[in-house]
């Protein structure tokens, strides 16, 4: 039997037969993939990909065929050939591919970055995320012949990940490459594809004497973790984190309540009755309701407030609740358990909070509001594209006269997530010579979870939200684990783990993002907020497609 880690869940199931259709582009496709539905899907070969996309990236572009998932015990072994079909000038190895890079995962303190750990499997059903499994020593299991650098040549590299098998029969796994989402790809039983690919000598000589289904008996671990969504509504008036199994809503405590005051005020009724809505979608369970206050006052004077704060909170929520299913709990926390530093007037603004827990399942889908006006664009550094429209996008420079237009042509429904891609196409002519030609979309030094949660700006990769209305929207992400940083923890988003990369001229990059679905939309405004080494931008009335 593996080991798991105590984030991991424990699989022990069969596997079921999926469909198999793709997110990618009709351009981009190099073929129709093969059939998967009824019986049909017992005749595919696992030796032969049922899946083509093009990747632009490091100045270059890669094309990646994608085989089969592989049923071996309770693990899934995923082959991906990579080719370089055009390599940069000057690249004497081949195509750079950092974009392919990812966390594995974490070893004790250690943060390890893994080759192809950007390749994730999605269970959209029950909102879970497979990551590659490793051995003891917390390196991916599997092959990469000549992937020295993460350098993909001409000749080519095959790459081969294992990862956990589904729980269920029918659970149907997507697949998240860089700059792709593939949304359902088929499960065989057969024989695994050999280590290395047809005509790479480098990874005949290399892996020779490899067996993978060997290999899946060093498995260490094999992680399968929660996919958590979040939003803002009412001008962050109350916040929702939410997952399958557990939803957290923070209730801005200047609404709720006048300065020093625990009677609930006029923004208050609204506020409740949205984390109403959002509690109801859950099954019965104990709601605990906390307060939290900043650090300006004595601490018994917060203490008593965070108090009755949260009491106050909890007779409103008795109000409106059936208290047969939910069992409502107050409590406070004074000034002991901040989101953030409070070191600003806008930081002690977020500690001063309600928080409502409720841990059950969740049994019907959230009525996020879809109403309210779009907030203005706070501007930042520079203003490219603040009310540019999806339909035209925005152009933006970058290094000596390098320039990129921005767009998002459309959103994509999928299994109760939205697909959503940016592509960014390269205007001027000639290659792409160094770094200095590099676009940047997002990332930085932020995360809605606080900044005291080891998020670092080299982590949170592609990640801007989503607005409908007056709610944001961001990606779903997930807990890697235990940070580095001592006392924090490590997040990370179900997107691409970079948000900058170079293109050649003539060429698109594409970014990719998962979000929980907003099922009453029809538009969307996506946005990069300004935040710190970031420049802001905006494209609004993106289409959503069903």
């Amino acid at each position: 039997m593996r080991l798991t880690s105590a984030s991991c869940f424990v699989l022990l199931t069969g596997l079921g037969m999926l469909t198999a259709c793709t997110d990618v582009p009709a351009e981009q496709r190099a073929s129709e993939p093969a059939e998967t539905t009824g019986a049909g899907a017992e005749t595919l070969d696992p030796l032969s990909a049922v899946e083509e996309v093009n990747l632009v990236t490091g100045g270059g572009e890669v094309a990646a065929e994608v085989y089969p998932l592989v049923a071996v015990d309770d693990y899934l072994v995923l082959t991906v050939d990579l080719h370089a079909t055009s390599v940069p000038e000057g690249a004497e190895w081949g195509v750079p591919t950092s974009r392919f890079e990812g966390d594995a995962t974490l070893n004790g303190s250690s943060f390890l970055v893994e080759e192809a750990a950007a390749l994730r499997l999605i269970e959209p059903g029950t909102q879970r995320i497979h990551l590659a499994a490793t051995d003891d020593e917390a390196h991916a299991v599997g092959t990469a012949s000549g992937m020295s650098g993460f350098y993909v040549p001409e000749s080519g590299i095959r790459v081969q990940r294992v990862y956990a098998a589904p729980e269920s029969d029918d659970a149907t796994l997507g697949l998240l490459l860089p700059g792709t989402y593939i949304d359902e790809l088929p499960v065989v039983h057969g024989d695994v594809p050999a280590p290395y690919a047809e005509g790479d000598e480098d990874g005949a000589d290399q892996y020779e004497d490899y067996d993978i289904t060997s290999a899946v008996g060093t498995i260490a671990e094999a992680p399968v973790l929660a996919l958590e969504g979040y939003s803002r509504q009412l001008e962050g008036a109350v916040e929702v984190i939410e997952s399958t199994e557990k939803v957290e809503i923070r209730l801005s405590g200047d609404v709720l309540f006048a300065t020093g005051s625990h009677d609930l005020g006029e923004g208050g009724a609204d506020a409740i009755s949205a984390a109403v809505a959002t509690i109801e979608s859950y099954d019965s369970g104990v709601i605990d309701v906390v307060g939290h206050t900043d650090d300006v006052g004595d601490d018994a004077s917060n203490q008593g407030l965070s108090e009755r704060r949260a009491t106050a909170v909890a007779e409103a929520l008795t109000a409106r609740v059936d208290t047969d299913a939910y069992d409502i709990e107050p409590s406070g926390k004074g000034e002991t358990e901040p989101l953030v530093t409070n070191d600003s007037d806008e930081n002690r603004q977020l500690n001063r909070r309600v928080t409502l827990t409720l841990t059950s399942e969740k049994t019907t889908e959230t009525e996020i509001p879809t109403s309210g006006d779009l907030p203005p664009f706070e501007d930042g550094p520079q203003k490219d594209g603040a009310e540019a429209e999806a339909a035209t996008g925005f152009d933006r420079e970058v290094g000596d006269g390098y320039n990129y237009h921005v767009s998002a042509p459309a959103a994509r429904r999928v299994d109760g997530m939205l697909v959503v891609t940016v592509e960014a196409t390269r205007l001027d002519e000639g290659p792409a010579e160094n770094l200095e030609t590099s676009l940047g979309l997002g990332g930085a030094a932020w995360s809605f979870r606080g900044m005291d949660t080891g998020y670092s700006s080299e982590n949170a990769g592609f990640a801007p939200r989503l607005l409908v209305g007056s709610t944001a929207t961001y990606p779903l992400d997930y807990l890697l684990g235990e940070s580095a940083i001592e006392g924090s923890v490590e997040w990370r988003n179900a997107s691409d783990p970079t948000a900058s990369d170079y293109a050649a001229g003539g060429t698109t990059l594409r970014f990719v993002a998962l979000y929980r679905d907003i099922p009453d939309a029809t538009t969307l405004t996506l946005e990069q907020p300004f935040v710190l080494g970031t420049t802001p931008w905006r494209l609004t009335d993106i289409p959503i497609e069903n």
